[in-house]
């Protein structure tokens, strides 16, 4: 994996230009940049690894829902405890960063979740679902800095999603979280996640964090989209438009200039061209229905045409 690990870094240095093609062709001769038999053996390992622990932590979960009325509390706490027990045993006794080990955090940190709804639905808290889902982040997060792993941040992203999702919901009664708001609220705590993906994860050991920081911009795009595209035509959500062409802006000049990824760059291009879309029908909205959806059909498909066109063309110059 370290082959494969030295590859990815002289792949980055490429599409963030600290090297040209004749750099990196020079370097291919020293080092191979394709994966090998080998190295997709051990992503399947992987694979296989790490799907077998959520699906073992999952069945245990789905156990106790089924079997629920036929157990005692006291055999409940029982089986939850023991499994958070094995799972940490197994974590705390395993090689130091070994993929078993990460394996074994990632497990306990599902199974602690399973053990506070277990606490939570057995002796009737009155806890709402948001605090359950924070707890369960706040409980894990020592876990997941030391585990490296980007299943066990993966986990740990989802549940500060989902408790502040619940959090906006429950509480959307205020003023302040109408419904243009929760979409703001939304898209701003996933760029906090994005920018952690981008700056602070490797600094923690995280090895390539990048997906974590593509899935933190989906997330983020898509409520930040959403209310853009409500605030062309509606006044409430004007302050979403606001902030979409702030942080669109910003994050298309950083993810074009300073740090090419195309795949981020597209996805802001793309959600560009839905708002523009929007902005356009409202700017024509008394003009004949028919010329506006044969006009906007017609931006639609040119513009992500070209789109796609200049998307291909970076891609081929990065190659080179």
């Amino acid at each position: 994996m370290d082959k494969l690990r030295r590859a990815d870094q002289l792949f980055q240095w490429t599409e963030q230009q600290q090297l040209n093609a004749s750099q990196l062709q020079l370097a291919e001769t020293q080092f191979s940049l394709q994966p090998g038999q080998q190295h997709w053996l051990t992503l399947a390992n992987y694979v296989l690894l790490f799907g077998s622990v959520v699906l073992v932590s999952s069945a245990l979960i789905f156990f106790f829902a089924h079997n629920w009325p036929l157990m005692h509390y006291l055999a409940k706490f029982a089986l939850a405890g023991s499994a958070v027990l094995v799972a940490g045993s197994v974590a705390v006794f395993s090689p130091v960063k070994s993929l078993m080990q990460r394996a074994a955090m990632l497990a306990t940190a599902i199974l602690t979740g399973a053990l506070l709804a277990l606490i939570g639905q057995t002796y009737q808290t009155g806890a709402d679902i948001w605090q359950l889902f924070a707890g369960w982040a706040a409980l894990i997060t020592p876990l997941v800095l030391l585990s490296k792993s980007r299943g066990c941040y993966l986990l740990w992203f989802s549940l500060i999603e989902l408790a502040l999702l619940r959090y906006l919901d429950n509480n959307s009664w205020l003023w302040l979280l109408s419904a243009s708001y929760i979409a703001l609220y939304l898209a701003l705590a996933n760029f906090v996640l994005l920018l952690l993906s981008e700056l602070v994860l490797q600094k923690l050991g995280v090895n390539n964090p990048k997906p974590l920081a593509w899935l933190s911009a989906v997330a983020m795009m898509l409520p930040l989209t959403f209310g853009a595209t409500l605030g062309v035509w509606e006044t409430e959500y004007q302050p979403n438009l606001l902030c979409y062409l702030l942080l669109g802006t910003g994050l298309a000049l950083w993810y074009f200039r300073l740090q090419r990824d195309l795949l981020v760059f597209a996805l802001l291009l793309f959600s560009a061209i839905a708002v523009s879309t929007a902005a356009l029908a409202r700017l024509m909205a008394f003009s004949d229905n028919f010329f506006i959806i044969n006009l906007l059909a017609l931006y639609v498909i040119g513009s992500s045409a070209g789109a796609a066109v200049w998307l291909k063309k970076l891609q081929r110059e990065q190659s080179r």
